[in-house]
């Protein structure tokens, strides 16, 4: 179909010519091609554009003579033209957008006849224009445009384009059609490799290069990221503005750049644009998405996981990134991506999917009905809920009371002291008080009742039990939050946080979770290890009936690791936070729940940036 669509414009564009003045020429050479050489060094740039003098005559509408014949002095005139239509019509631009001045510095010109030149035989000869730029640094993004047409906009240039870097290898190949940037990264820690590299070699100078630009190395192209998760599917999209201009009116004052303001106004239609476009079905019900951002990104970012900073954005370089999530209560079944914001620069779509832990790549086209992605889940587990964690009763130990023998020996010791105060000794009496005590002795081992010791405490738990225990708490703690929305997590947190702490706990963790190299992006817990930890002294918890409703605790304290994520456009941000802190531990009614928190220290352990491999 593409094809076909080029092949009818040049066929317009053929016939449009073969009705003007040169469509003699035209008819033979309607689309005109010009060969541009570049040599990047790090102070400066030179540039040879080679063109035939066809294109003066076509791009200048030179008079040829009664004879056909192009004559000197107008051939003269033609390539003064040229040198500014070049100067102005090929542009680069740095890595801010702007412009780089550029000037003439020689015209190669074939042998010219001192009669002139044929109109048939134009093409015979060609002109070499070298410009030069002067740059202040090393460039690190150079972006090079055209716009080679008559003075009509009917006839089209396209540019053979060759960029050759100072001390570096094989050029870069591409050809440039009219008003379609193309934007080239020069690494000069890395530069290109010779013909000669090895195939292991070429292998290590991409995967530098992917490293380097975070998997985002054509500065062209749409990138499409689908991402199936326990509580979200996320759909990330970063498209250059020019490509999406051709499908959303944006309104602008100057055609270099778009301003703060109009980024503003335009993002609201490219959300527009997105939420009504490329609908997802999510186990058969199509899901309504929400826009978590939209962001202008210029050449300079690489890490589109940021969020960028506002200010204005070339035309010709920017690009757009937006994601739009899809809230989920639990594992999908299901997911179902149709593409239909295909436009006249986008007619095919290379998608990564991200599916839990399985990575694929598929390419959705707008032809035969190939815009259409569907996942089925071939196995994913639901999202188990937090369960809280049970508190075996324990009592304090028993004292065992010998009730007979006991009533007996009091007995005795009544009767023993009616006796003297009687002053009155019978001799009944003593047999009385003998009787009493015999009994006593002889009923003591038995006849007894169990009751709680009055004077001591439970035994305090065996280390292990209350390191199990621990670790089941502080493993729901951070489980939480494994949950989508405030709700749902505070619901888990209660599980284990008693109730007066469970605001502090939440904003605490939080904060934990949020990377600021990010933007604030709040990470996805991949792990919690305990590095060590143990009970504190008996002195300030023992683990004994502390209250009237026997509630039993200790105190705990402990260091452990947290690893979390970030994972954008294919590239996962890794972080390892460790902490210290000392927890109080307590019996509510049937379960162990955190009581009280002191956080003594924390630390970042490592921070890495890795690229989710296809």
């Amino acid at each position: 179909m593409n094809q076909i669509r080029i092949f009818a414009q040049s066929m317009f564009l053929c016939l449009m010519a073969t009705s003007s003045i040169t469509g003699r020429l035209a008819a033979k050479h309607p689309v005109s091609v010009t060969k541009t050489s570049v040599y990047v060094a790090r102070e400066s740039i030179d540039v040879g554009i080679e063109v035939f003098l066809e294109d003066l005559l076509l791009f200048h509408d030179l008079k040829p003579n009664d004879q056909d014949f192009l004559e000197l002095d107008i051939i003269r005139s033609g390539i003064a033209e040229h040198e500014q239509f070049l100067l102005e019509k090929f542009l680069l631009r740095d890595v801010a957008g702007e412009t780089l001045q550029g000037r003439i510095v020689d015209v190669e010109e074939a042998d010219l006849p001192s009669e002139g030149v044929a109109l048939g035989k134009l093409m015979a000869h060609t002109l070499i224009f070298r410009l030069s730029y002067e740059l202040p640094s090393a460039p690190e993004f150079l972006t090079f445009s055209q716009s080679f047409t008559d003075a009509e906009g009917l006839i089209p240039s396209e540019m053979a384009l060759t960029v050759k870097q100072a001390s570096g290898g094989e050029a870069y190949i591409t050809t440039l059609k009219p008003d379609e940037p193309e934007t080239i990264r020069f690494n000069w820690d890395n530069p290109p490799l010779s013909a000669e590299a090895t195939e292991a070699e070429r292998e290590s100078w991409l995967k530098k290069q992917e490293e380097q630009a975070l998997g985002i190395t054509s500065y062209s192209s749409v990138y499409s990221f689908l991402y199936i998760e326990g509580f979200e599917v996320r759909h990330e999209i970063l498209i250059p503005l020019l490509t999406l201009e051709e499908s959303v009116l944006i309104a602008r004052d100057d055609d270099e750049f778009l301003d703060i303001a109009e980024q503003d106004a335009a993002r609201q239609q490219i959300e527009a644009y997105f939420k009504t476009g490329n609908p997802i079905a999510i186990d058969g019900v199509e899901a309504s998405p929400i826009v978590e951002r939209c962001d202008f990104y210029g050449l300079d970012f690489s890490d589109f996981a940021q969020r960028s900073e506002r200010k204005p954005v070339s035309l010709a370089s920017a690009r757009v990134g937006i994601i739009l999530t899809y809230s989920l209560t639990n594992v999908p079944q299901s997911v179902a991506l149709t593409w239909n914001r295909f436009n006249n620069y986008v007619w095919t779509i290379n998608m990564a999917v991200f599916a839990f832990e399985d990575v694929s790549k598929v390419t959705l086209s707008r032809l035969n009905a190939g815009n259409r992605f569907v996942w089925e889940n071939p196995g994913q587990p639901e999202i188990a809920p937090i369960e809280t964690v049970a508190a075996v009763s324990r009592t304090a130990p028993a004292l065992s009371v010998p009730v007979v023998g006991l009533a007996c020996l009091v007995l005795a010791v009544v009767a023993g002291l009616a006796n003297v105060l009687s002053a009155l000794s019978t001799r009944n009496g003593i047999i009385s008080i003998l009787l009493l005590l015999v009994a006593a002795g002889i009923s003591w081992p038995f006849f007894r009742v169990d009751t709680p010791h009055p004077f001591r405490r439970p035994p305090p738990l065996p280390s292990a039990e209350s390191d199990a225990i621990f670790g089941a708490l502080l493993e729901n703690m951070y489980g939480a939050f494994k949950f989508n929305g405030e709700e749902e997590i505070y619901d888990a947190l209660a599980k284990s946080i008693d109730g007066e702490l469970l605001e502090d706990i939440y904003l605490q963790i939080r904060r934990g979770l949020e990377m600021q190299e990010q933007g604030g992006a709040v990470s996805r817990i991949k792990s919690v290890e305990i590095v060590e930890g143990g009970t504190t002294s008996a002195e300030d918890s023992g683990g004994g009936a502390t209250s009237a409703d026997d509630a039993l605790q200790f105190g705990y304290q402990s260091r452990w690791d947290v690893a979390g994520t970030v994972e954008h456009w294919g590239h996962i941000h890794s972080r390892t936070n460790q902490y210290e802190a000392r927890f109080e531990i307590e019996t509510r009614g049937s379960t162990w729940k955190i009581t009280d928190m002191e956080l003594l220290a924390e630390e970042r352990v490592s921070f890495e940036t890795s690229l989710r491999g296809l």
